[in-house]
């Protein structure tokens, strides 16, 4: 019996150690792209020597499929709708602590992936991350008990700069610079209207952190996109490399924990 779990084991392995090859994944190529049969896009990384991720483009990032739907959220959000029609308000809704909790943790994964694609540029990507994970820390500001809300609440000045330089970049795109401006504009209301509402319910650190680096990376976003052309373009490219180099960063980190936060983080 043991002989036939080190015989299996064996094969594993060498199954594994022949896909790796057939990847083909390095240092200068650590992410491959890959269409499978029912048209889902599978991003496989391998952002150091011993670790292989695989993270499916839409819907969870583990390709799962609870109850049936593209995320809990989508299964949480039909929830709420039918209570809605029930009781003819939203009024009252509940979700327990674990069912948040749920919510977050895969909010967490979300943010694990569109920090990939905004390293790799796919910004239709980041929007649709983002714009799912700003839906899913309003839905708990809004019904759940506050020191569960927050968990996720005091992350959303991170999720709108992001959101906004997706939104930027996707108008970058198109050659449409005054949209861009505007998306960065909007962002940065949006961002002061968060501090605002920290400094109301005297959580003076999160409004801090906000301030100083995502309103103020937007900030600086907006110099940039003010002066876009007049820098030299080979500085450019080397800027991008070194931001393309911080986000597979910080993926590794993320992909390396032991322990997965349930919350988004910074």
């Amino acid at each position: 019996m043991a002989n036939d779990s080190v015989q299996r084991n064996t094969r594993w392995v060498q199954a594994l150690d022949r896909l790796l090859q057939v990847l083909n994944l390095d240092e200068d190529h650590p992410i491959r792209i890959l269409t499978i049969e029912d048209g889902r896009e599978v991003v496989v990384v391998q952002p150091n020597a011993f670790t292989v991720s695989r993270i499916y483009a839409t819907g969870r990032p583990d390709g799962a499929r609870p109850h049936g739907m593209d995320s809990y959220y989508d299964y949480f959000d039909g929830k709420l709708e039918k209570y809605e029609e029930e009781n003819g308000t939203r009024e009252g809704f509940e979700l327990t602590e674990e069912e948040w909790q749920t919510l977050f943790e895969e909010s967490f994964h979300r943010y694990t992936r569109y920090l990939l694609f905004a390293g790799i540029k796919r910004w239709e990507d980041v929007k649709r991350d983002t714009d799912m994970n700003l839906s899913v820390t309003n839905l708990a500001r809004e019904y759940a008990p506050s020191e569960i809300a927050w968990q996720s609440y005091q992350y959303k000045g991170y999720m709108i700069m992001m959101n906004s330089i997706a939104k930027a970049e996707l108008s970058l795109q198109e050659d449409d610079p005054d949209t861009a401006l505007q998306q960065i504009d909007i962002g940065i209301q949006q961002i002061g209207e968060f501090c605002g509402e920290c400094l109301r319910e005297e959580h003076g650190e999160a409004e801090n952190i906000t301030r100083e680096r995502y309103l103020s990376n937007l900030i600086e976003f907006r110099s940039d996109l003010e002066a876009l052309g007049t820098e030299d373009s080979n500085d450019d490219e080397t800027n991008e490399e070194r931001d393309d180099t911080d986000l597979l960063t910080e993926l590794e980190r993320l992909l390396n924990e032991a322990d997965t936060p349930d919350t988004e983080r910074e």
